[in-house]
């Protein structure tokens, strides 16, 4: 019993130092296609289609496609608006 409270207790621990980690970590300035479909719960390919269309602003880099947060944030909130 007291070898799986500490077990437990040593998975909050870890738990709470990535939660401290990840508050301490500078806010993204910008997402991959790929983040951007995880974050919305949008599908990858309806994101590049997105991006493609116009509809969400990009930075080509090389090969891969960069939303800026800005540009991420003002879809979000114009897709609240429209709805």
């Amino acid at each position: 019993m007291n070898a799986e409270i500490m077990n437990l207790l040593n998975e909050l621990l870890d738990r709470v130092k990535r939660l401290e980690k990840a508050a301490a970590a500078p806010p993204r300035k910008a997402w991959k296609p790929s983040e951007v479909s995880k974050l919305t719960g949008v599908s990858y390919d309806t994101v590049l289609g997105l991006i493609h269309a116009g509809e969400i602003g990009h930075v080509p880099a090389g090969r891969m496609h960069v939303v800026p947060d800005a540009e991420l944030q003002r879809w979000l909130s114009r897709g609240i608006t429209a709805a």
